[in-house]
């Protein structure tokens, strides 16, 4: 019975170390599970640090667009006033042209053209200043246009997955082409200044000359009347150099028409490019909402990624819980085997101790009951029988004595000769009587040793009948502790279950 308890309690074991390795094999796959859980959080983490950067960097971008178009507001003023200080300019030009028709008309046309030359000239300085100041802004203009390209560009860029490089190649040198060409003409411009001041300086001269040349010509009429005809050389020599002038103005005035043209076409190109960055603006703000909505998506897929972690170390704990459980069902199964095989020890000594003792108690027996007995037995009777026939012998030798004594009696006379013979014989009859006396003594010696051996005998017999009181006692032993296993192995079971 035993033995299938055992064969029961070890097949329980197997199926508990079996279901034990599922676990482990349970727990490594959750925990496997935990950390591509874990790394996809932090895959998470990451893209919304991204977002949030991203999210971050789009207001400084519209905060840079914003100041730009308020630089191109300013810009288009400006350009405005220039247009207007232009159109003055033409209707002046206009005007000079309709003065310097008739050569009736030559000196009011001149003294206007003073009066005008002398108004545009303290403007020219003006027109300078605000020209290098124009020139001034778009050179700051132009590096903000192209970091805000760029920057536009990367964001396009992300939010596509490309890096477009030929575009923005094509850009920066559209871009470089177009701030040559208005650095150009912003250098041309200061040179036809200076022209125009030139020219105006050699009007006032050659109008200071007419007026000094009437003068003389009033004076010499009245002194020379034959100088008329130098007179009227010089004045159409004056007039050619009029009419020069004045085709030089109107040169001048064609292309201040052409640069306002390419003004206006460069105005009508910065509406348009101020119509496409209000589409980018507007792209950019619907951008915004969807990267808010992704934020707020990526959000909710956070807190629920939170939430399955949190749920996940809930089930981590449990299966923890349980393997502290298994661990210590295992360690009092451990402890139980152990006290299993201390109690199977302890019986197997019991039962090789109960087997010597048996055996001993066997050997005892026959030795005792076999060889002892039977020897001391055989010699007791050999010895009682020698004894016996000692006895015998001695008394039938007393007898004869008696009897020869009778005889010596009866023959003292006949044996006085033989008294020395008897006398001999006498002694030497004390002699044996001594040895016999000494047997007689030896005798009672070996008595002795037999009531010794006897008595050691009743004491094997009572040593025997302790070690059988043992035997019954390790037997009643036995039976309670076979008793006690078989109520561990039902509180055993009982755990297990």
């Amino acid at each position: 019975m035993s033995q299938e308890k055992i064969e029961i309690f070890e097949s329980e074991l197997s199926e508990e170390r079996k279901t034990k390795t599922q676990l482990t094999s349970n727990l490594n796959t959750e925990q496997r599970a935990l950390e591509v859980e874990s790394e996809e959080l932090q895959k998470s983490k990451s893209e919304l640090t991204c977002l949030y950067r991203e999210i971050q960097s789009l207001p400084s971008a519209a905060k840079d667009r914003d100041h730009f178009l308020i630089a191109y507001d300013m810009l288009q003023r400006e350009n405005s006033e220039l247009e207007t200080k232009v159109l003055k300019l033409l209707q002046e030009f206009e005007q000079l042209n309709h003065f310097t028709v008739g050569k009736k008309t030559a000196a009011a046309n001149l003294t206007s053209s003073e009066n005008t030359c002398k108004d545009l000239m303290p403007k020219l300085p003006i027109l300078g200043i605000e020209i290098q100041s124009l020139k001034e802004e778009k050179e700051e203009l132009c590096p903000e246009l192209g970091e805000n390209k760029q920057k536009e560009i990367p964001e396009k860029a992300v939010k596509e997955g490309t890096f477009p490089r030929e575009g923005r190649k094509e850009e920066d040198s559209q871009q470089n082409q177009e701030t040559r060409g208005e650095e150009q003409q912003l250098t041309l411009q200061p040179e036809e200044v200076m022209r125009l001041r030139e020219e105006l300086s050699l009007m006032n001269q050659s109008l200071l000359q007419s007026q000094s040349s009437g003068d003389t010509t009033k004076d010499s009429s009245f002194q020379y009347p034959s100088s008329g005809e130098k007179r009227k050389y010089w004045q159409q020599e004056e007039v050619q150099q009029l009419h020069q002038n004045l085709r030089r103005l109107q040169t001048l005035c064609s292309s201040a028409e052409k640069e306002l043209r390419y003004e206006r076409g460069k105005n009508s190109d910065l509406k348009q490019h101020n119509s496409l960055l209000q589409e980018e603006s507007l792209k950019i703000k619907i951008e915004l909402k969807q990267t808010q909505e992704k934020l707020s998506d990526s959000s909710k897929m956070c807190c629920s990624l939170m939430a399955d972690w949190k749920h996940c170390q809930q089930k981590i704990r449990e299966l923890e819980l349980e393997v502290l459980k298994q661990a210590q069902s295992i360690k009092s199964q451990n402890n139980l085997q152990e006290m299993l095989a201390q109690e199977k020890s302890k019986v197997a000594d019991a039962e090789d101790k109960i087997l010597d003792l048996q055996q001993k108690l066997e050997h005892a027996h026959k030795v005792n009951l076999t060889d002892t007995c039977i020897l001391e037995k055989t010699q007791l009777e050999e010895r009682i029988k020698e004894a016996i026939e000692n006895e015998a012998k001695i008394k039938q030798q007393y007898q004869e004595e008696q009897q020869k004594r009778k005889l010596l009696d009866q023959n003292l006379n006949e044996l006085q000769t033989q008294v020395k013979i008897l006398q001999e014989k006498e002694s030497l009859l004390e002699m044996t009587s001594v040895q016999q006396q000494i047997k007689l003594q030896q005798q009672k010696a070996q008595l002795e040793e037999l009531e010794n051996e006897k008595r050691k005998s009743d004491e094997h017999l009572k040593s025997n009948q302790k070690l059988s009181n043992k035997l019954s006692v390790l037997q009643q032993e036995k039976k309670a502790l076979c008793e006690e296993n078989e109520h561990l192995l039902k509180q055993f079971d009982l755990h297990v279950r």
